[in-house]
C-alpha cells in the first residue's frame, strides 16, 4: 500500500468514527463542564451530585475519579451503593 492511499483509508476510516454533530458524550460534557469550574471557581455546583447520579455507573466512576485528581472532590467518599446505581434521570432543583 503506498503512503498518498494509506493516507486516504486513514481519513475515511476516522471520518466514520467521528461522532455525529451534535451528538455529546455524557462523560465528556460532564468533565468539559468540570474543567470549566476548575477554570472559574474551583467549586462544585450544588447540583454536581444528581448530575452524577444521572449518568451510567461506569461513567459515574470515571467521574469521580476525574474530579479527585482535578482536586474538585476532597470530601468524604461515595459509598459503593451510589457509586453502583443504575442511572436516574436528572432532576432540575425545583423538583
Amino acid at each position: 500500500m503506498t503512503a498518498p492511499s494509506a493516507a486516504l483509508l486513514l481519513s475515511l476510516a476516522l471520518a466514520a468514527a467521528a461522532p455525529e454533530p451534535g451528538a455529546t458524550d455524557p462523560l465528556d460534557a460532564f468533565i468539559a463542564d468540570a474543567t470549566g469550574w476548575l477554570l472559574t471557581d474551583g467549586r462544585l455546583p450544588p447540583d454536581y451530585r444528581l448530575r452524577l447520579l444521572a449518568m451510567e455507573p461506569a461513567d459515574r466512576v470515571v467521574a469521580l475519579a476525574h474530579l479527585r485528581r482535578m482536586g474538585l472532590l476532597t470530601g468524604a467518599a461515595w459509598p459503593v451503593g451510589d457509586l453502583l446505581r443504575p442511572a436516574t434521570p436528572a432532576r432540575k432543583a425545583d423538583e
